[in-house]
């Protein structure tokens, strides 16, 4: 790929990503970069460091195939998924030759249906902010490396990590259906408010005192909150709930 391609491709992708509104609009423009260089689906996620959950996950892959995916509980197995939440994923995934290797595994099934879907390879791009994981993932049916050429890897990598920047937290107003792998569940204004209080560092007893409760119910409303989520502790409902963009801060 000629420098000047090379130049006009991340120029073009500056431009499409710049000024997006909010979150949902962010998502839009990846999409709009991520198909102009060849991918036919994106997936991003995040998650928390040094815990096994999931904070959000959004794709663009084929609405039947993410059913099927949620439905089966492929998340469990997911290799890329499970390599992203340890904080290796591979740039490159093969799902074609990791089909052969896992025939006759539980992993058969995921693979036939990404292969079947389309999505023959996956290459990703990870990033760290503060205690969250970040990963996007480009789905391609064509071998990647044929894109561009030799400047392929280049353009790709550049091109992931301008995308990476334009990924926020989905936020409050999001529609858990396109989250998938996840306990997304909306927080009511309450648990909303505790947990915001919590992270600008005020105690159960100081936010009881605030919200005129008792810190029985200021517990309850942290409990609830982390039942949701499917938080194992007060610390990691707080964090899984800032990765998420839903507090106020």
């Amino acid at each position: 790929m000629t420098t000047t391609r090379f130049a006009r491709l991340l120029i073009d992708a500056a431009d499409t990503l710049a000024d997006a509104s909010d979150a949902d609009d962010a998502w839009m423009r990846v999409e709009a970069v991520a198909a102009r260089i060849g991918a036919s689906a994106v997936n991003a996620g995040a998650f928390l460091r040094g815990a096994p959950g999931i904070a959000w996950m959004r794709s663009t892959m084929a609405p039947d195939w993410l059913d099927e995916y949620a439905g089966a509980e492929y998340h469990d197995s997911d290799p890329v998924l499970q390599a992203a939440i340890a904080g290796t994923p591979p740039p490159l995934y093969d799902v074609a030759a990791r089909a052969r290797d896992t025939d006759g595994t539980p992993g058969a099934a995921l693979h036939a249906g990404m292969l079947r879907h389309g999505y023959r390879y996956m290459l990703t791009h990870s990033w760290i902010e503060g205690t969250t994981g970040k990963t996007l993932a480009l789905a391609t049916e064509g071998d990647p490396t044929d894109l561009f050429g030799h400047g392929t890897a280049r353009a790709l990598s550049a091109v992931s990590a301008m995308l990476s920047l334009s990924l926020g937290p989905p936020g409050s107003g999001a529609d858990a259906a396109r989250f998938f792998g996840a306990n997304w569940q909306r927080l009511s204004v309450r648990e909303t408010d505790i947990l915001s209080l919590l992270a600008h560092g005020l105690n159960e007893g100081d936010i009881a005192d605030r919200l005129r409760l008792t810190e029985r119910e200021v517990w309850r409303e942290i409990r609830d909150a982390a039942r949701k989520m499917d938080a194992h502790s007060r610390d990691q409902t707080l964090a899984l709930a800032m990765s998420r963009g839903l507090l106020r801060l």
